[in-house]
């Protein structure tokens, strides 16, 4: 093209509200220029709630059929994963049950990685700070050895609810504790209403109602395109071009039977799948992060706020069909708290 842009322009990250159109220009001319365009796709897939989400809890037997079946999914598809382990619920009657540390040697054994997710899986806007850094040093213990008996390190954390603190003191606080231990925070860029979906599939698992899982299942493959299709327009809209995305899914029952479909989809996107630290090194991450709302909501929007962005950039994000939120409404259902701004 013969334009060249100051690379400190390309990571300045400094545009005023609303200069939207601007934004997308020079992020395109400095995303050509380093070499980061690519006609490629490229995600990767982060689980949380290891050894298993609520409500897919109940036997470590049922534990062992949902690990196999999300491990076979990704081993079809020579997927890698990482997965985020919070610790209580190895656990059976108080103590650790070595039959569900088994399960996440399972992961290990099939080349993923483990993460630490906490220990019980804490708010961090309900509970006092010193409290949640606790919860993270015990939420590591057989995490870190199962590892450190494979010459591999405890790497990355990941947030209950994506909440990183509601005041930039609480933030930066969090940020230099997990740092002076080792850990990267996992963010999150293709984040989904899937546990909605798998609360009722838990319900239907349950109950052996198979004609309600496979239609449950397929209304979740769909879903979940739509969702990937949408934060896809919104790393264009947001960063200027695709980056490689990183998607929270949990370890559900739903997904041991139906992430294989889901891979199927993705791959007919054009998408190839990467380990969560090549994924990183993409230089978008390392953007400016200063949210410090009230929502657990995605690193693509946080970036948004931080820089000034009009909010209407964010509208429009796929929602589950109205019977599926009808059937998680039946019984407990897993909790959530709201991703609102």
């Amino acid at each position: 093209m013969g334009t060249s842009f100051p690379r400190s322009l390309c990571f300045r990250w400094l545009w005023p509200p609303g200069a939207v159109a601007a934004l997308l220009v020079v992020a395109s001319v400095c995303g050509a220029q380093a070499g980061w365009a690519s006609e490629e796709r490229l995600l990767a897939i982060t689980f949380d709630d290891l050894p298993a989400g609520p409500p897919d809890v109940h036997s470590t037997a049922v534990q062992a059929e949902l690990t196999e079946g999300i491990l076979g999914a990704l081993a079809e598809h020579e997927a890698p994963a990482i997965g985020f382990v919070n610790e209580l619920k190895l656990e059976v009657d108080g103590r650790v049950d070595p039959a569900r540390v088994a399960l996440l040697a399972r992961w290990l054994e099939a080349g993923h990685e483990l993460g630490n997710h906490t220990y019980s899986h804490p708010d961090l806007h309900r509970v006092p700070l010193e409290e949640f850094l606790d919860d993270v040093v015990r939420g590591e213990a057989v995490t870190r050895r199962l590892l450190a008996e494979r010459h591999r390190e405890l790497r990355f954390f990941r947030h209950p609810f994506l909440h990183t603190g509601q005041s930039l003191e609480t933030k930066r606080a969090v940020e230099a504790f997990l740092e002076e231990r080792g850990y990267r925070v996992a963010p999150v860029t293709i984040d989904n209403s899937e546990w909605i979906f798998g609360g009722a599939y838990a319900r239907a698992y349950e109950a052996g109602d198979r004609d309600g899982m496979a239609r449950l299942g397929a209304a979740y493959v769909d879903y979940m395109e739509r969702v990937v299709e949408f934060y896809e327009a919104q790393s264009r809209a947001i960063v200027g071009r695709e980056i490689p995305q990183t998607l929270l899914v949990h370890a559900y029952m739903l997904n041991a039977h139906h992430f294989g479909d889901l891979l199927d989809r993705l791959e007919a996107r054009g998408y190839r799948f990467v380990t969560l630290e090549k994924a990183l090194a993409d230089p978008a991450y390392d953007a400016p992060d200063t949210y410090t709302g009230p929502g657990g909501i995605t690193w693509l929007r946080r970036w948004a706020i931080t820089r000034g962005m009009d909010r209407a950039v964010f509208a429009g994000e796929p929602e589950p069909p109205s019977w599926v939120m009808d059937l998680a409404r039946h019984g407990p259902a897993p909790v959530r708290t709201s991703q609102s701004e």
